[in-house]
């Protein structure tokens, strides 16, 4: 969420947030601030992917290999 916010913010204007209130920009902390918070918000973005396909390849796992029943439960399924 950071990440996002300097970039959105790096060339001084705040954002607006559903027209009922902006959040205001704060100076650039370092040089190229919008590039480098791009590059921590893709490796950010890659990071959560990789975490949510690693989740569910375990819950295939237990359900496919170890044939015990956290799937089920977890989906209330009996």
């Amino acid at each position: 969420m950071m990440s996002g916010y300097l970039i959105s913010t790096a060339d001084g204007r705040g954002i607006e947030v559903f027209q009922f209130f902006e959040v205001p920009a704060i100076a650039a902390f370092i040089e190229n601030q919008e590039d480098v918070a791009g590059l921590i918000h893709q490796y950010a973005a890659y990071t959560l992917v990789f975490m949510v396909v690693l989740h569910a390849g375990a819950a295939l796992k237990h359900h496919f290999i170890d044939k015990d029943k956290t799937l089920t439960r977890m989906l209330g399924i009996k």
